[in-house]
């Protein structure tokens, strides 16, 4: 399994394996190539579990299409998709159900229906949690971020402190209530502290006590980029 390794100015070493099979290693500068081998071997079984987890995930998950039958995940609950015959377009969720009303019969219309459906109703929904959570740095002098959806590959979420914008990822409205809130204030976060440091983690545990929590089901349960 190749590993990317990187020496920074970091205190500690962090070792992530992305729904990509990329895995990457972060040390600090100046760790010794002999530690590094025998840290990553101690960690085979561990990249091997998360390897195994995101190609189950994924091939649960990966809608190529949306047709009658296929499944999809709503702030972590799973629906089941109904595709039906109408006159006119609108999608309507109902319980554990999504259903695609759409006179078109061409599959990639309909595919593009869902996702424009998504990209709307996501964005609303995160607009509404960053609404909520914005008195948190609103205090320290913030300006209400605006909010942009886009798919990304290898983030859940970004910030612009020069656009005053965070951008998140398409996919995590497929993520639980609790891991979105821990994603947008992260970002949120990162208006007042740039870096990952320890003013910064301190600030979200402060707000967000069972933070880490919700990152590590954020980690294990909901794949980037499907």
């Amino acid at each position: 399994m190749p590993v990317a390794v990187s020496l920074k100015k970091m205190k500690q070493v962090r070792l992530k394996v992305f729904p990509s099979c990329e895995i990457k290693l972060s040390a600090p500068i100046g760790t010794p190539d002999e530690w590094i081998t025998e840290y990553l071997a101690s960690k085979t079984p561990w990249i091997e579990e998360k390897l195994e987890l995101f190609v189950q995930t994924r091939a649960v998950e990966k809608e190529e299409h949306f047709i009658s039958g296929s499944s999809t995940r709503i702030l972590g609950r799973q629906l089941t998709i109904q595709v039906h015959e109408a006159r006119r377009k609108q999608i309507v969720r109902e319980d554990s159900v999504l259903h695609v009303f759409t006179p078109e019969i061409d599959q990639k219309k309909i595919d593009n229906q869902v996702n424009n459906w998504w990209q709307r109703t996501s964005k609303q929904y995160f607009q509404e949690v960053v609404d909520k959570m914005y008195s948190i740095i609103e205090k320290h002098g913030v300006e209400r971020p605006a909010v942009c959806v886009k798919k990304m590959t290898t983030l859940w979420g970004s910030c612009s402190r020069r656009t005053q914008r965070i951008n998140l990822n398409f996919y995590l409205y497929k993520a639980s209530v609790p891991c979105v809130e821990y994603v947008i204030l992260h970002e949120l976060a990162h208006f007042l502290y740039p870096y990952h440091n320890k003013e910064f983690y301190d600030f979200i545990t402060i707000h967000m006590p069972d933070w880490q929590d919700r990152k590590k089901q954020l980690d294990y349960e909901f794949v980037l980029g499907i």
